[in-house]
């Protein structure tokens, strides 16, 4: 349960990266390009290529969620799936369809508020990430090598905490309990800080 607890901190706080200070968040707008056929299908496969297509349309910058975490990850799981079990590939495949899938009404969207886009895709990590306990603790070391320690302490990370404690309790009562020991065990680790 300890490598759960770790892997849903690494995993929550790693999809939240817009900044808690920034003062008027961008709002993307389509400027004309026309909604891509192509681009929703790509969604519905849950392809990495649809982020790009995404930030194509509706342009929020590499300091957004599209680029910066939905693309990146995405990618990153995509080069590590073959690692991972059967179960767990199904997983990883099935819950990245579930959340492209959730972004094609945004997509469709003459402008967005890049914030609003991060909040409801950040929002959408519990409802997609259904089965997850289920393959965790077989994948659990492959789960680990996904995730960036650093991503454990970017900005934005509050609004993380609420998917964080979901995935937590739908696991077990006691993962919150180790999950708020293995927090504090990872902050003190990647900031060296004394014990």
């Amino acid at each position: 349960m300890t490598q759960f607890v770790a892997f849903a901190f690494c995993l929550c706080l790693s999809s939240v990266s817009a900044s808690w200070f920034r003062s008027d968040p961008p709002v993307a707008t389509s400027d004309g390009r026309a909604i891509d056929q192509s681009c929703l299908a790509l969604a519905d496969q849950g392809s990495c290529d649809f982020y790009s297509c995404f930030e194509r349309r509706l342009p929020c910058g590499r300091d957004w969620y599209i680029l910066k975490t939905g693309l990146y990850y995405c990618n990153k799981i995509e080069r590590q799936k073959v690692s991972f079990s059967p179960e767990g590939q199904q997983f990883l495949s099935n819950a990245q369809r579930c959340l492209t899938q959730s972004l094609k009404d945004m997509y469709q969207r003459d402008y967005v508020d890049c914030h609003d886009l991060e909040h409801d895709a950040v929002a959408n990590i519990t409802r997609c990430f259904t089965g997850f306990c289920d393959v965790f603790e077989s994948d659990s070391e492959h789960f680990l090598e996904i995730y960036e320690i650093r991503d454990l302490f970017s900005r934005g990370a509050g609004k993380v905490w609420r998917q964080i404690v979901l995935l937590a309790t739908r696991c077990g009562g006691d993962a919150l309990r180790e999950f708020t020991s293995n927090a504090r065990q990872s902050a003190i680790q990647f900031y060296q800080l004394p014990d």
